[in-house]
């Protein structure tokens, strides 16, 4: 995974700062600034980055990244909070897609993210 963009949680001051800001907003999706110029982004753009900083500002690292990248087994493991073994064993059921490079597994993060959701409650 290309971790040149991993976000690191925010300070207890910040976070507090974005979290009554984001209460604040009372559902509605904010428009967004960055250094006083006002951003022209649509809806789901502007979802994206507030869930960004709630994670942050919850104590959440977060990195970003392609939804398209291919994962190493170790990395999608890591991503689904299982061991390397368990994720073989889901793409030899057939339960997880993998794309062979060589003879090495690869997993897409939308595959992987797809599968997470649904055992999530």
């Amino acid at each position: 995974m290309d971790h040149r963009y991993i976000a690191s949680a925010l300070s207890h001051p910040d976070a507090q700062r974005v979290t009554s800001s984001i209460a604040a907003l009372e559902g509605r999706v904010p428009t967004l600034a960055l250094d006083g110029l006002e951003l022209d982004l649509d809806a789901s753009a502007r979802r994206a980055v507030v869930e960004l900083l709630r994670q942050l500002a919850t104590g959440t690292a977060v990195t970003i990244g392609p939804v398209g990248e291919l994962l190493t087994t170790s990395q999608a493991a890591e991503i689904l909070g299982v061991s390397d073994t368990y994720v073989r064993k889901l793409a030899d059921a057939g339960k997880l897609s993998i794309e062979m490079r060589g003879t090495h597994r690869r997993y897409r993060l939308e595959d992987l993210v797809r599968h997470r959701e649904q055992f999530k409650s």
